[in-house]
């Protein structure tokens, strides 16, 4: 994603539990003095966790969970300017908010937008024009193994990963686009991490391609199947409920 958490440094859990007077688990940055700012939808927040690697100047992005604990994604700049740099994915446990382990992503990552769980341990992170299918359990053991990247996908077209999300059966692989005529989402059978490891996939390849809102930022499935989607800028900052087979807009 470009994501649901973006560059905040909290990651807000809608569950269905009860919140604690809403503390924020987990290590605060080094450069927040007080609290997370008050938001309008503040009584739908259960629980709030410090993104971590914000003191290492890692700009959150993508964000899942599977099995019990959140991973997060984010790729690393000391410049606003420069949204490109190294990636990581931090475990998370949700109970403490502390951070599990860490996975590095080969250096070919630069802007690691979208994490998606797709079950049976498996992740997939998405780079603008790159997917990455993960073996969490051996990206989380010791030593950062370089065989945790089970494959790689190389996205061409109208096909970006600036976010991900995935619905079941399909990758949802979304593209941010300021020209809203450009903004479209394209469902990709999990089969092309098998038929096109190292390969290019494009448009072609989509099961089906919906159009998406403009400034698009992240993406989610509920358990109805609706697709929601988050749009935002420096100005305005909104979320959608699409149907996922049109992506015609119910609501906003």
């Amino acid at each position: 994603m470009r994501s649901v958490v973006n560059t905040c440094v909290v990651l807000c859990a809608f569950l269905a539990s009860t919140a604690s007077a809403m503390e924020v688990l987990g290590k605060k940055p080094g450069h927040v003095w007080g609290g997370p700012s008050s938001v309008a939808n503040d009584q739908a927040i259960t629980r709030m966790i410090w993104a971590p690697g914000i003191d290492d100047s890692y700009v959150p992005q993508g964000v899942t969970w599977a099995d019990g604990v959140v991973y997060l994604s984010g790729y690393r700049s000391t410049n606003p300017k420069i949204d490109r740099g190294p990636c990581r994915i931090f475990k998370v446990d949700p109970e403490n908010g502390n951070t599990l382990g860490q996975f590095d992503l080969p250096e070919d990552c630069g802007h690691v937008g979208g994490l998606a769980y797709v079950g049976k341990g498996i992740l997939i992170a998405s780079d603008t024009r790159r997917l990455y299918r993960i073996d969490a359990a051996a990206a989380f053991a010791p030593g950062n193994p370089s065989n945790a990247v089970t494959a790689t996908v190389v996205l061409r077209g109208e096909v970006k990963g600036s976010f991900i999300d995935f619905d079941g059966s399909a990758v949802f692989v979304g593209s941010f686009e300021r020209d809203a005529a450009k903004a479209k989402g394209h469902f990709l059978p999990l089969s092309i991490f098998e038929t096109h490891n190292g390969k290019t996939v494009d448009e072609a390849m989509a099961v089906r391609s919906i159009p998406l809102p403009q400034e698009a930022q992240g993406a989610a499935f509920d358990k109805a199947g609706n697709l929601w989607i988050t749009a935002s800028s420096s100005r305005f900052g909104l979320l959608y409920r699409l149907h996922s087979e049109t992506g015609q807009i119910a609501s906003s």
